[in-house]
């Protein structure tokens, strides 16, 4: 947005006042958003002259009170029907889900849907990340909302020179033919269907494959499932960088990427996104929350049809038996789908014409 020309100013929490970041003002005055600081971000705003845009990338437990921040809502409806201001929501998430569990989970669950009922009732225009949202918003029936997924947030492009070093050294370091890929936090849920699928998969396969694993808690996880992958374990290698570059470098690397995800692979997964911007074969899964693209345009080089550890190892040695050129074609494909639909310009795009549409109409 800072290309465009609508200048974007951030208010966020912190104290540090003014700050240039990414060529962007950056306002650290409310501190936090509980209710008593919420008059720092109310004088912040107040300081611009209407018409004023909030736009709202919201994540419910974001925002304090033990995830249930209801008065930030309320004062969110505040400015939009007294102080006029126009209010874009970006549903990144919605709400904590309601099912079974301790009642301090189903209490948490009607706050936050009451919090999104709110928001949508009062803003002027509703985006979400994933399409997987729309029956989690009630209100939204017949009016326009537009799913903008999120871009990737590792660089979307690598030097070619530093690229084949990096695979090189790994290679090498490795003594594999075959680098795959895995970027997350490995959180429960995708880190069991890690486990799994790396089980699965033929010893032919995995004498000849390295893994390379990127991402906070890499190691951690390693060393816990050492037992459970036993002689697999030594073809598992954690990515110690931390720089951004070094990252997407490595993780371009690869000949494949392996994304599972438990709900199934969405728009709102930026790790999956991280792959495709770099032209990285992606091998993800159907379910129950995937988005109609994954099957009609197919990003993915393969979608595996269900979460589970045979069907994904199936799906990756598939891909890595395939001859270069098509994996690279694969690559290429997702690419392209990410540039038109999910890159940074797409999105800088359409919230730049949205904000348009708020200021003049």
């Amino acid at each position: 947005m800072t290309n465009q020309a609508v200048e974007p100013v951030v208010l966020c929490g912190g104290d540090l006042g003014l700050s240039v970041e990414n060529g962007a003002s950056v306002y650290r005055v409310g501190r936090t958003f509980s209710p008593f600081h919420l008059r720092y971000l109310a004088r912040a705003l107040d300081a611009f002259p209407s018409p004023r845009v909030i736009f709202i990338q919201y994540v419910p437990h974001a925002f304090g009170l033990r995830n249930m921040n209801l008065p930030f809502v309320f004062w969110l409806a505040w400015r939009a029907c007294v102080r006029r201001d126009r209010l874009i929501v970006l549903f990144h998430e919605v709400a904590f889900p309601f099912q079974k569990g301790p009642v301090r989970h189903r209490v948490l669950s009607i706050i936050q849907q009451c919090m999104a009922n709110l928001l949508v009732a009062v803003a002027y225009r509703i985006l979400v990340t994933t399409t997987a949202w729309l029956p989690r918003l009630r209100g939204v029936s017949g009016r326009s909302v537009i799913t903008l997924p999120v871009f990737s947030n590792l660089p979307e492009s690598v030097d070619a020179q530093l690229l084949e070093q990096c695979r090189q050294r790994w290679l090498q370091r490795t003594r594999a033919q075959n680098l795959v890929a895995h970027f997350g936090t490995y959180g429960s849920g995708i880190s069991d269907l890690l486990l799994a699928t790396i089980n699965q998969l033929p010893d032919s396969i995995v004498a000849t494959t390295a893994f390379l694993l990127i991402g906070r808690r890499a190691g951690a996880w390693l060393q816990q499932s050492k037992v459970l992958l036993g002689e697999r374990a030594a073809r598992c290698h954690v990515v110690d960088a931390t720089d951004a570059l070094a990252l997407a470098t490595t993780l371009a690397a690869c000949d494949v990427a392996l994304q599972p995800y438990p709900d199934g692979i969405t728009t709102r997964r930026t790790t999956a996104m991280s792959a495709l911007v770099l032209g990285v074969p992606l091998v993800s899964n159907d379910g129950l929350l995937t988005d109609p693209c994954w099957r009609a345009d197919q990003p993915c080089a393969v979608l595996a049809a269900r979460p589970n550890g045979a069907t994904l190892a199936a799906a990756l040695g598939e891909v890595l038996q395939r001859p270069l050129a098509d994996r690279k074609a694969a690559g290429e494909h997702g690419r392209q789908w990410y540039t038109l639909h999910a890159s940074r310009a797409r999105a800088a795009t359409v919230v730049k014409q949205i904000v348009a549409e708020c200021l003049h109409s």
